[in-house]
């Protein structure tokens, strides 16, 4: 396949995940509030990190991944430390509570799915996450090498 081609496909399955996520958050209740669980799963992939290195992750500005953060630990979500390398920088976590409350906004989000969907084909399902999984651990790799 040509360059051209793979770039059109790979740009088309951004732009199409990306509609469905939001598509997908719309349909679940309102008490989960979209940009605290891609915070919370943010720090539920990478674990423990400077809030510097989450607005890097996040693409958001550091004041505003500050103020999302302070947010979230004032409603026991997110655990603060100050970084043990560095007392100017702080860590932060998601808390148990606040994997508690995203494994919740996640199973909310399936439920929506499912009163739209009806029954979806599981192995279409299961085939669609196991490839994006794998996308994305190609991409998670190589993008640790240019950022460590």
């Amino acid at each position: 396949m040509r360059t051209d081609e793979l770039r059109t496909l790979l740009s088309e399955l951004v732009t199409t995940t990306s509609r469905f996520t939001r598509l997908a958050a719309s349909v679940a209740p309102a008490e989960h509030p979209r940009t605290w669980s891609r915070a919370l799963s943010l720090l539920d992939e990478y674990g423990a990190i400077r809030i510097s290195e989450f607005a890097r992750l996040d693409r958001c500005s550091q004041p505003s991944a500050t103020a999302l953060l302070r947010t979230l630990h004032e409603n026991g979500l997110v655990d603060r430390m100050t970084d043990p390398t560095d007392s100017r920088a702080v860590v932060v976590s998601i808390s148990d509570h606040g994997r508690t409350w995203l494994a919740d906004s996640r199973r909310a989000i399936g439920d929506g799915l499912l009163r739209h969907l009806g029954e979806p084909d599981p192995d279409q399902l299961r085939r669609i996450v196991e490839g994006l999984d794998d996308l994305r651990s190609v991409l998670k790799n190589t993008a640790r090498k240019e950022h460590p």
